[in-house]
């Protein structure tokens, strides 16, 4: 196999199609509340620099920064597990790619410690940043998307193994970006694009619960976020014509015409996209459900780009399979009282109306 390190002869935990499922299920989980959150943040702080001279600009500000430490939380929580299941289907990619950009890999941990702190910062303590609030915004907001970029340059440099021993060589200390790949920058305004209009949905959504205890706030929040939701999908549409187009042509004729299933997937999710543009503005809610399952089947059709590009290299399908069910029960128990736990918390905040004050939080024992 060259081009790749050989594959772990321990073989996979559980057959491939269960790992295939689940690395899909759980990415989309995890896409939701990134989304949310990247985009979520940036309306804060523009919210933030308004609310200077507007007063309603700045309680949606406020109903904002008490919605994302929560939303990063459930944003890191949810990205363990697809990250694993990368590491497991696609290791012998993933190392070799997460090897060669090593320091910038490693410099995410700080990067979310540093954004949180501004999150958390911006929601508790908005008296003692004072002037400052607006930066700190827009630096967490910076911090966050440069994380998204790291993570866009990994999931393109796994895909280019060809460019491996070039950029090591032009980089042996582990600093090695994939600046010089063409899907790059469409693949991440793709991704960050998606963001603002998820989290435009979301805002729409907070808005109309936030209603019953700011009218004038739930109902800026509101027409903020179906803007938001309307721009940025017709936006993402163009780009994603972009990323699509910057693939090489082999590829790209899979989801043209060349493979009638990927074809449909993501037809079926540009249609799906523009009926929730439509749906938007008399039910937001079905617009959200269409909006989750348009993201499913986009990470359908991410999963299977990774497959295509790699196959040659890596038919992950024809990797050994040895089943550790014990295991995978476990697994499978935590994720399901995970989930529930974490659907739970998202109602609680929702009938709260995202009333999360440093009032109300517990004194830390």
């Amino acid at each position: 196999m060259p081009g790749l390190p050989a594959p772990d002869p321990a073989g996979l935990p559980a057959p491939i199609w269960l790992l295939k499922f689940l690395s899909v299920f759980t990415l989309t989980l995890h896409l939701v509340a990134m989304n949310f959150l990247v985009g979520g943040t940036i309306a804060m702080a523009i919210m933030s620099r308004r609310g200077k001279t507007d007063a309603v600009a700045a309680r949606v500000r406020d109903t904002l920064a008490r919605a994302l430490p929560v939303t990063m939380s459930l944003t890191i929580t949810l990205g363990v597990a697809p990250l694993l299941f990368v590491q497991v289907i696609y290791g012998q990619a993933f190392y070799a790619s997460s090897v060669l950009m090593a320091w910038p890999w490693l410099a995410i941990i700080v990067l979310l410690l540093l954004a949180y702190y501004g999150l958390y910062a911006c929601q508790f303590r908005p008296e003692w940043l004072g002037k400052h609030l607006n930066a700190v915004a827009w630096v967490s907001a910076l911090f966050i998307l440069l994380v998204g970029f790291l993570f866009s340059n990994n999931w393109t440099l796994m895909l280019t193994p060809k460019n491996w021993h070039t950029l090591y060589e032009n980089s042996i200390s582990g600093l090695a970006l994939n600046l010089a790949e063409r899907s790059l920058v469409p693949r991440y305004l793709h991704f960050m694009i998606g963001g603002l209009a998820v989290a435009g949905l979301g805002m729409l959504l907070l808005g109309r619960s936030t209603t019953r205890k700011d009218a004038e706030a739930g109902e800026r929040l509101t027409s903020l976020g179906r803007k938001w939701f309307l721009a940025a999908t017709g936006v993402q549409i163009l780009v994603g014509l972009w990323f699509l187009f910057a693939l090489d042509a082999p590829v790209r004729r899979y989801f043209v015409g060349g493979n009638m299933i990927d074809s449909s997937v993501l037809g079926l999710g540009i249609l799906l996209t523009l009926i929730s543009m439509v749906a938007v503005r008399r039910w937001p809610w079905l617009a959200a459900i269409l909006t989750g399952a348009t993201v499913f089947l986009m990470v359908v059709v991410r999963h299977r780009l990774r497959q295509i590009v790699l196959t040659p290299l890596l038919r992950v399908n024809d990797l050994p399979v040895n089943a550790q069910w014990g295991l995978f029960a476990v697994f499978a128990v935590v994720l399901v009282v995970g989930l529930c736990v974490v659907l739970w918390m998202v109602l609680v905040f929702a009938r709260a109306g995202g009333s999360t004050t440093a009032a109300d939080q517990p004194e830390a024992s």
